[in-house]
């Protein structure tokens, strides 16, 4: 097959390429009318501008002849129809024109490859699994993809598909795991499922259960103090401290005058140092300024039930006739619900003159009159005991979570009677009082069983 002659360029004698001839006829080519002059005539037509304007279109079109798709041809299988197809025909031009243009003749060059490959070689052995010749398979099947003409899959006859049967398996990965025992505590310290707290429950002939605030209950102004110190703060560091500043400061007046840096070094070992020295000092002065007063009920809000003192202003109060819920400490600074309880259990009485004492000793009608504390239901855990141990004093066993009260059992009783320990167990709504013998209490103490009330850190001299 020869190639026409605008498509190969041939040498010249002296060995140089001569130009490609022109791809155009001399009839091809536009004719454009011209002056006398030869210039492109202006009052040409529009029929003749349109015919030039195709004629140059045409000629951009033949200047770059759109380029071939080359079909390949695959050497390896022939023609199953034995005839020549068409992307052989194209095959054998292509290299026909490679032969051209490496100056070889393409008649010879068109023999270089067959039209039919040879076969490949068949396998000296073939490859049978389970009766099948898989060399026979068709090609675009692989082994987890058996085609569907030969039947059932062979490599898995009479069992059901591999996918089912495979089960996912935990792999426990030990990789960046924190040891669960210590190797330090071989035995480590398990918090108890059932006791909250153990304190000591004297026998019920007892005056004193042994509360700090039975000790203080003739200074309310201290007693205010100490709880701030209790808050957040176990008896055994928080009594000792507050000792020693009132030793330093022993009045309310003291107190105002004192600065905040020096309180804070005394009681720096407690924790919120900075935050309970103001404290102290801010309600040392507007103690000073509006002392608690019978018939002043001030603002508290959220207590002792939520969503009380809504209806008090910050600066009102309401008299004693008043049936809103307010008391005559909530005007002070840093009092919290414990301190309100407190107050209320062992100093209101006898700030309205009801009684001399808390337990409503020397009040006018002894026998129809009810104490504060008998309607005070407190969240710590000290003051609960104590109205476990009052209130089992006069044979009732009170509930620790609404007040509410019933009769103690004779057995019970006999147990109370006796004294022991006050258990608080998780999720009960009583108190349970367990005997033991006073002797053992006291040693409990020392071992640190039981614990110990905050009244036991007091010296002596500070009772009343």
């Amino acid at each position: 097959m020869t190639s026409s002659t605008h498509e190969f360029q041939s040498p010249t004698p002296d060995g140089s390429l001569s130009p490609p001839p022109s791809p155009f006829s001399d009839s091809e080519w536009p004719v454009i009318p011209t002056d006398e002059l030869g210039m492109i005539a202006d009052d040409e037509s529009t029929s003749t501008k349109a015919t030039s304007t195709q004629v140059a279109t045409k000629v951009k079109n033949k200047a770059k002849p759109k380029r071939r798709q080359i079909t390949y041809i695959s050497r390896h299988f022939a023609d199953d129809g034995g005839g020549t197809t068409q992307d052989e025909t194209v095959g054998r031009r292509f290299i026909a024109r490679n032969a051209n243009a490496n100056s070889l003749d393409p008649s010879a060059a068109e023999d270089l490859l067959p039209v039919t490959p040879p076969h490949t070689p068949a396998r000296p052995h073939a490859r049978i699994y389970y009766g099948i010749n898989i060399d026979n398979l068709s090609s675009d099947s692989d082994l987890t993809d058996v085609p569907d003409d030969i039947g059932c899959d062979p490599f898995f006859p009479d069992e059901e598909p591999l996918s089912e049967k495979v089960q996912a398996i935990k792999v426990k990965s030990t990789k960046n795991r924190r040891p669960t025992k210590s190797p330090y505590f071989p035995h480590p310290h398990k918090h108890r499922p059932t006791f909250l707290s153990t304190l000591p429950f004297p026998p019920l002939s007892h005056d004193y259960f042994g509360l700090m605030q039975e000790r203080l209950a003739h200074d309310p102004f201290r007693l205010l103090i100490a709880t701030i110190f209790l808050n957040k703060t176990p008896g055994e560091r928080a009594m000792p401290v507050f000792y020693q500043l009132m030793s330093r400061y022993p009045t309310p007046l003291d107190l105002s005058n004192a600065e905040v840096s020096d309180i804070t070094i005394i009681i720096y070992g407690l924790g919120f140092q900075n935050q309970r020295a103001r404290k102290c000092v801010a309600m040392a002065k507007c103690w000073i300024e509006r002392p608690p007063q019978r018939g002043k009920r001030y603002k508290k809000l959220n207590y002792p039930s939520k969503g009380d003192g809504k209806d008090v202003g910050n600066d009102e109060f309401v008299d004693d006739d008043d049936a809103r819920v307010a008391w005559e400490i909530s005007h002070l600074p840093g009092l919290g619900p414990y301190s309100h309880d407190s107050w209320r259990m062992f100093c209101r009485d006898k700030l309205r003159g009801m009684a001399e004492s808390w337990n409503g000793e020397g009040s006018a009608d002894n026998q129809n009159f009810e104490p504060e504390w008998k309607r005070v239901v407190p969240l710590d855990k000290e003051l609960r005991a104590w109205l476990t141990w009052m209130w089992m004093k006069e044979g009732w066993v009170w509930n620790k979570e609404t007040g509410h009260r019933t009769k103690a059992s004779e057995d019970m009783m006999a147990m109370a009677r006796d004294g022991g320990v006050v258990v608080e167990e998780q999720g009960s709504e009583y108190l349970v009082v367990k005997q033991v013998e006073e002797e053992r209490v006291a040693d409990l103490k020392v071992e640190k069983k039981v614990e110990r009330t905050a009244g036991d850190y007091l010296p002596a001299s500070s009772g009343g």
